[in-house]
């Protein structure tokens, strides 16, 4: 999941000897932190040095924090800069599925009195308010059946996310133990195409299934306390004869998918000939939110 945070600094800039300024950020346990994927920009100009990164021995909480001890010893930053960090976290085994959604919360720390001597994260400094933003994150379960609805084993599923860049994802799946049902975690708002990869002996293949799934929420803040209702979730077919029903909590999309038995040749003497076919694809999944210190979309 790729995430953005932006500052601005001071207009008075210039009357400051030096100048702090750090970035504290903090994710709920559903979100784990790629350190080493944290890019950060100075008006639009990638920067390498002049800022660290700290994840340990943070005493408000943090996850991370980005902090830059002293903004002038970087000769690019001048009043009103935007300072953009970019990084990304990954949805864990603790991840929310569902209404309550994955909060990632950050505030921008910064130097405050340019008359102050000592500077520094021990000088005076300002806050933000914290800023929110949540990452929902949703789950499909693909019950395999005959004609009859029967439970059907010996298949195998590929599910695929297309990408706004153009690219596929593939979702991980988890099989019950009778092989018939086919969960697939970490789904979020976007196009899928779900494919058979196996079919099971004597059943004819079923082509790739496109869908798209969509969700709508209400989000209201008080403090640092959320009320989040989840009005709709849905599964929309835009290729193959498929179904999806919402659990009640909306946090869950169950189908099933339905394979056909196959055609025999008649015999001619030998053995009777089963033609089957089988079709295979892999693609797959990530949610994109995007936040800034500067933006209150998300409250």
């Amino acid at each position: 999941v790729p995430f953005k945070l932006e500052g601005t600094v001071a207009s008075n800039y210039a009357s400051y000897k030096t100048y702090y300024f750090a970035f504290h950020d903090v994710e709920e346990r559903g979100l784990t932190f790629n350190k080493n994927s944290v890019k950060v920009y100075v008006d639009n100009t990638a920067i390498t040095s002049g800022y660290t990164v700290v994840t340990e021995g943070l005493a408000d909480g943090c996850t991370f924090e980005v902090k830059f001890a002293d903004l002038k010893q970087i000769s690019a930053v001048k009043a009103g800069s935007k300072i953009r960090v970019e990084y990304t976290s990954k949805l864990n085994e603790n991840a929310v599925i569902g209404e309550q959604g994955n909060v990632n919360k950050a505030k921008l720390q910064y130097s405050n009195n340019p008359n102050d001597e000592q500077g520094g994260e021990n000088g005076p400094t300002g806050e933000t308010p914290w800023d929110n933003v949540i990452v929902f994150t949703y789950k499909t379960v693909i019950n395999k059946v005959d004609d009859e609805n029967q439970p059907l084993k010996g298949a195998e599923f590929t599910l695929s996310k297309k990408m706004k860049n153009g690219t596929t994802t593939t979702v991980a799946v988890v099989k019950d133990s009778e092989g018939t049902t086919f969960t697939f975690n970490g789904l979020d708002d976007g196009d899928y195409v779900l494919t058979e990869t196996k079919t099971p002996a004597g059943y004819n293949s079923i082509k790739p299934i496109t869908f798209t799934v969509t969700a709508n929420h209400t989000i209201t803040w008080e403090g640092e306390d959320r009320d989040t209702i989840l009005t709709s979730l849905s599964g929309n077919a835009a290729s193959g004869e498929i179904t999806f029903t919402p659990t009640d909590d909306k946090s869950e999309l169950d189908t099933s998918v339905v394979n056909k038995p196959g055609s025999s040749l008649p015999e001619t003497g030998g053995m009777g000939t089963i033609v089957l076919y089988a079709a295979g694809a892999v693609l797959v999944i990530a949610a994109g939110v995007y936040f800034g210190l500067k933006k209150k979309n998300a409250r």
